[in-house]
C-alpha cells in the first residue's frame, strides 16, 4: 500500500477519495506489465549497444572472422528470440536492429565496399523495415525514422555542399527539403493504413522524433540561407514553408500533437530570429541593436509560449466535451 497516496486521500474532497483509496490499497494492473516491457526494452538497448562497443574497443584483439561471426551469432540469437517469445518480442528485434547497423558498419569497413554513409543508412533502413511492419510497434518505427533520417541527411551532404549555398534554387535542395517532409509523414501514413496501423493508433514517439529530424535539417539550411544572402532566400522562403506545414499538420490536423508543434513554433521563431538579425545589424545600431533583438526575441518566445497554452486549454475542452457526449 502507498501510504502516501492513501494520507492523501483522507485529506482529499470527498468525490476523489474513493479513486485514490483504490490507488493507494492496490497499484493499476497494467503498472507491472508496463515496467516489464520498459526494462526489456532498456535491456536490449543496453545489449546492441554494448556489442558495437565492445567490438570496437577491442578491433585490433580481434580477427575479422571473430567479430563477424560474433555480430552474426548475436543477431541470429535476437531473431530467434522474437520468433519464440512473442512478449519479448519488440526488444528482441530492437536489439537485433542494433545489431544489424553494426554488421552492416562492420562489413563495409572491413571489406572496402566503397559505399557512402548514406548508403549504409539507406541499406539498413531497407533491411529494418520488414520487422518494423512486422511488429508494428512505436519504438522500431523511431528507430527506423532515426536511421532514414541519417541517411537522408547524409545523402543530402553526400559532397555536393556547394549546391546549397548556390544563387538558384537547386533541384537537389528541393528533393531534400521535401525528403524531410516525406520522414515527417511516415508515422502518420503508418497510422492511416489499416495494414500498418499501431495498436495505440498514431505513434508518438516515432512522430516527434521524424518531425524534430525534419525541423532541425529545415531550420538549419533556413538559417544558413538567410545568412549568406538575399540570393538564397528561396531556400529560406522553402524551408520555412515546410516548417509551416509541419505546425500546421500538427495543430489541425486528426495527428495533432503539442511537441510537435511546440518545436514547429521554435523553429519559425528561429527563423524569424535570423532575419531580424539580418536587417536589424545591418543598420549599424551598435548596443541598441542588440538590446532591441533581445527585446523581440523574449516577445516572440513569451507569445508563441501563451499561444501554446491556449492550443492546449482548447484541446483539453474538446476532448473533456467529446466526453461527456459519449
Amino acid at each position: 500500500m502507498d501510504e502516501h497516496l492513501y494520507r492523501a486521500a483522507q485529506a482529499a474532497h470527498p468525490d476523489a477519495r474513493a479513486p485514490l483509496y483504490r490507488l493507494a490499497t492496490r497499484p493499476p494492473e497494467a503498472l507491472a506489465s508496463l515496467l516489464a516491457r520498459g526494462l526489456a526494452l532498456v535491456a536490449a538497448l543496453l545489449l546492441g549497444c554494448g556489442l558495437i562497443f565492445w567490438i570496437a574497443a577491442n578491433w585490433q584483439a580481434q580477427t575479422r572472422g571473430f567479430k563477424l561471426g560474433l555480430i552474426e551469432a548475436a543477431l541470429a540469437v535476437c531473431v530467434l528470440a522474437a520468433i519464440a517469445w512473442p512478449r519479448a518480442r519488440t526488444a528482441a528485434l530492437l536489439a537485433a536492429g542494433l545489431m544489424l547497423g553494426g554488421l552492416l558498419a562492420f562489413v563495409g569497413q572491413t571489406y572496402q565496399t566503397g559505399a557512402d554513409a548514406w548508403q549504409l543508412f539507406a541499406a539498413w533502413a531497407g533491411l529494418l523495415l520488414v520487422w518494423t511492419l512486422t511488429q508494428r510497434s512505436d519504438l522500431l518505427w523511431t528507430l527506423w525514422v532515426l536511421v532514414a533520417g541519417l541517411g537522408l541527411t547524409f545523402w543530402s551532404g553526400r559532397g555536393d555542399e556547394w549546391l546549397w549555398f548556390s544563387d538558384a534554387l537547386q533541384p537537389s535542395q528541393i528533393a531534400a527539403m521535401v525528403g524531410w517532409l516525406l520522414l515527417a509523414g511516415v508515422p502518420c501514413a503508418v497510422a492511416s493504413l489499416p495494414w500498418t496501423r499501431l495498436p495505440g493508433g498514431l505513434g508518438r514517439v516515432s512522430w516527434r522524433v521524424a518531425s524534430a529530424i525534419a525541423l532541425a535539417n529545415w531550420t538549419t539550411f533556413g538559417v544558413l540561407a538567410l545568412v549568406w544572402g538575399a540570393s538564397r532566400s528561396g531556400l529560406a522562403v522553402l524551408a520555412g514553408g515546410l516548417i509551416g506545414v509541419l505546425g500546421l499538420l500538427a495543430w489541425q490536423s486528426r495527428w495533432r500533437d503539442g511537441v510537435v508543434l511546440a518545436l514547429a513554433a521554435l523553429a519559425l521563431n528561429v527563423m524569424v530570429w535570423t532575419w531580424l538579425a539580418e536587417a536589424v545589424l545591418s543598420l549599424d545600431f551598435g548596443v541598441g541593436g542588440f538590446a532591441v533583438l533581445t527585446l523581440l526575441a523574449m516577445l516572440g518566445l513569451g507569445g508563441s509560449a501563451s499561444w501554446l497554452m491556449q492550443v492546449q486549454r482548447g484541446w483539453a475542452r474538446q476532448a473533456d466535451h467529446a466526453q461527456e457526449v459519449a
